[in-house]
C-alpha cells in the first residue's frame, strides 16, 4: 500500500522536482500536493505518459499490419496506396490530412538491429561508447562526458526496461532492481530512431520459495522508434514596443501575462548589451601585450596594429611589457627602435612601454601592464603577440564586456603547424589570414584557452588578479577564469572568427610541474595538425612507425 498509495515525505516541495521516479510511475496517488501549479504539472506529466503508451500501441499496430500485408504479397513500400478490396484503401487518409495513421514504411518496420541498410561508406552508422564517460568519433577530444541529454535518456530507458522486466514480478515470486550501467553502445539513425545495446548490471530478488538474492549482468538490446515530425501552428501575441500602446484593452491571458512579463525583464536586462550607440564604440581598449624577443613576430603584430587601429583613428592604445632577453639581446634594442619610430608617425595616439629585468613570466608580464593604467574604469584586453585581429574583434569586445557585469574570454581560431601545409607564417601580412583561413585543415578553435581575455580593471582587482607565484608556462590563465567563473560576473564564451592564433612551436620546459607540463604537452600536441592531416603523415611513413 505504501507502494501505490505513495506519500512524498518533502513537506511544501513534493513532487516540484523531477518527475521522473519509479514511485511516481507504480503509484495510483500521489500525496501531498501543496501548489494548484504541481498538480497541472503532475496531470500534465501523466498525460504525456498516457500519450506515450499510445505511441507505443500505434508503432506495434504498424508493425502487425506490415508484417500481415507482407504475407499477402504486398510490399512495405506501398502499403499507402494498397487495398483490401476493390475500393476499399488499407489507409483512406492520406499524407497531410487529419486522420492520416503514420507512415507505416518507417513505423511498421520490425525490431532488428540491421533495419538500416548502408548503401555506401559514408552512409555507415558508427557505434559510440557509453562507459564512465562517453567516447565518440565526432570529436577532435574523442573522451568527453556524457551529455545531460543523453544521460536524461539512458535513465528514460533504463526505467521503462525496468518497468517491463518487472510486469509479472508478483507472478514470478522474484523482483529485479536496477544498479547500474556498466558500458553501453548507441548509434542514431535520423529516419528510424536510435539503437542501444547495453550491459547491464542488475540484483535478483527471489521472495518465494527458495530465497534469494545475487547480482547478475544481462544484455539489453534496445530500439526506440521515432514517430515523425509533427508541425503545430499557433496564434502568438505580439508584444508592443516601449513607445506602443497596446492594440487591445482586453486583459492578457495569465500565460501570455507571464510571457509578457518575463519579455519585459529580459528586455530590460539586456538593454546595456543590445545597445548599439555612438558612446558605447567610443570606450578605449587598452592592449596589454607582454613581450621577451620575438622580433619578427612583434614588427607583424605592430604592422597589423597600425593598419587596424592608428590608421583607422581607433580609440586604442598599446602598453608594451618588454622583458630583456639574453638569449637574444638584440631583439630587445631593435622593438625598442620600433615602437619609437611608430611613435614618432602617430604621436596623437598612446603607445608606452613598460621595461622589466625580471625573468619572463606571463602573469607578472601582466600585472605590470595593469598597474601601469591610472583609472580603475579602464577596458583592458589581455592579447599576445602571435595573435591576428580586426575592427570586428575590437567591436565585439566592446560589447561583450560591461563593467561589474561582463568578462569576455572570446574563442579564438589557433593555427597548425604550417609545415605539414608546406606553408610559412614568418613575415606574412596579416591581411593574407582572412576568413577563407578558417577550416578544418588550416588549424582548430582553441576551446580551452583562456589567456585572452577584456575585462575592466576594476573587475580584474576585484577577482584577485592573477597568481603571481606561478612561473614557466601557462596555467595562470587557467586559474584566473576559475577565478572568473566562481564570482558573479558573467562569463561571455564565444568563437571570434577574426581572432587567429598563428602558430609558434612550444618548447615544454622539463622543470615544469607536472600540471604545467602536462599542458604545454597537450598544446604542443594539438597545433601539430588535423587528424586528416596526421593520419596522411602516418600512412605515408608508417614504416619509420613502431
Amino acid at each position: 500500500m505504501q507502494v501505490i498509495l505513495y506519500h512524498n515525505k518533502s513537506g511544501q516541495a513534493a513532487f516540484t522536482g523531477d518527475l521522473k521516479q519509479k514511485e511516481v510511475h507504480r503509484a495510483i496517488t500521489l500525496h501531498p500536493v501543496k501548489q494548484p501549479q504541481s498538480m497541472y504539472r503532475l496531470h500534465k506529466y501523466v498525460k504525456s505518459l498516457k500519450i506515450q503508451d499510445g505511441k507505443q500501441k500505434s508503432i506495434l499496430l504498424h508493425r502487425d499490419i506490415a508484417a500481415s500485408m507482407t504475407e499477402l504479397g504486398y510490399r512495405v513500400s506501398r502499403l499507402d496506396v494498397a487495398e483490401l478490396v476493390k475500393n476499399l484503401p488499407l489507409f483512406p487518409n492520406h499524407r497531410g490530412s487529419d486522420g492520416y495513421l503514420g507512415d507505416t514504411n518507417i513505423l511498421g518496420m520490425p525490431t532488428n538491429i540491421n533495419r538500416y541498410t548502408p548503401h555506401s561508406l559514408s552512409d555507415l552508422l558508427e557505434w559510440e561508447l557509453i562507459s564512465k564517460t562517453s567516447y565518440s568519433h565526432r570529436d577532435l577530444n574523442p573522451r568527453k562526458r556524457i551529455g545531460s541529454s543523453l544521460k536524461e535518456g539512458l535513465s528514460d530507458v533504463v526505467r521503462e526496461v525496468m518497468e517491463l522486466i518487472n510486469s509479472f514480478s508478483k507472478q514470478r515470486g522474484r523482483v529485479i532492481d536496477f544498479k547500474e550501467i556498466l558500458y553501453g553502445y548507441w548509434r542514431m539513425d535520423p529516419i528510424y530512431g536510435v539503437d542501444l545495446i547495453l550491459d547491464l548490471l542488475l540484483v535478483y530478488r527471489k521472495y518465494r520459495g527458495h530465497k534469494m538474492t545475487v547480482q547478475v549482468r544481462r544484455h539489453a538490446y534496445i530500439q526506440q522508434t521515432f514517430t515523425g515530425v509533427f508541425v503545430k501552428e499557433v496564434n502568438t501575441y505580439v508584444f508592443p514596443t516601449a513607445s506602443e500602446k497596446p492594440r487591445t484593452t482586453e486583459p492578457l491571458p495569465a500565460p501570455q501575462k507571464i510571457v509578457h512579463q518575463i519579455f519585459s525583464k529580459l528586455s530590460e536586462n539586456l538593454q546595456p548589451i543590445l545597445s548599439t550607440t555612438n558612446s558605447s564604440r567610443k570606450i578605449y581598449v587598452n592592449f596589454i601585450l607582454p613581450l621577451s624577443g620575438r622580433y619578427d613576430i612583434f614588427k607583424r603584430f605592430l604592422k597589423m596594429y597600425e593598419y587596424v587601429c592608428l590608421r583607422e583613428d581607433e580609440p586604442t592604445r598599446l602598453h608594451v611589457i618588454l622583458f630583456t632577453d639574453e638569449n637574444v639581446p638584440e631583439d630587445f634594442y631593435k622593438s625598442v627602435k620600433l615602437i619609437e619610430n611608430l611613435r614618432e608617425q602617430y604621436q596623437h595616439n598612446e603607445i608606452q612601454i613598460i621595461y622589466s629585468n625580471e625573468t619572463f613570466t606571463r602573469g607578472k608580464a601582466l600585472q605590470l601592464g595593469v598597474n601601469s593604467l591610472p583609472d580603475d574604469d579602464e577596458l583592458m584586453l589581455f592579447i599576445d603577440v602571435d595573435m591576428v585581429f580586426d575592427q570586428k574583434s575590437l567591436e565585439r569586445i566592446r560589447r561583450n564586456t560591461i563593467k561589474n557585469k561582463m568578462v569576455y574570454f572570446p574563442i579564438v581560431y589557433s593555427l597548425y603547424n604550417p609545415s605539414l601545409l608546406n606553408k610559412s607564417y614568418i613575415g606574412s601580412d596579416y591581411m593574407t589570414f582572412g576568413a577563407d583561413i578558417v577550416d578544418e585543415k588550416n588549424g582548430f578553435w582553441r576551446q580551452f584557452g583562456f589567456g585572452i581575455v577584456s575585462l575592466y580593471k576594476s573587475d580584474y582587482l576585484n577577482l584577485g588578479g592573477f597568481n603571481l607565484m606561478i612561473s614557466g608556462w601557462g596555467y595562470e590563465d587557467v586559474t584566473f577564469y576559475d577565478n572568473a567563473i566562481k564570482s558573479g560576473l558573467i562569463i561571455i564564451r564565444t568563437v571570434d572568427p577574426s581572432l587567429i592564433h598563428v602558430f609558434h612551436s612550444v618548447n615544454c620546459d622539463t622543470g615544469l610541474d607536472i600540471e604545467q607540463k602536462s599542458m604545454c604537452m597537450g598544446t604542443q600536441a594539438s597545433t601539430l595538425g588535423s587528424v586528416h592531416q596526421l593520419q596522411c603523415l602516418f600512412l605515408k611513413y608508417k614504416h619509420l612507425f613502431r
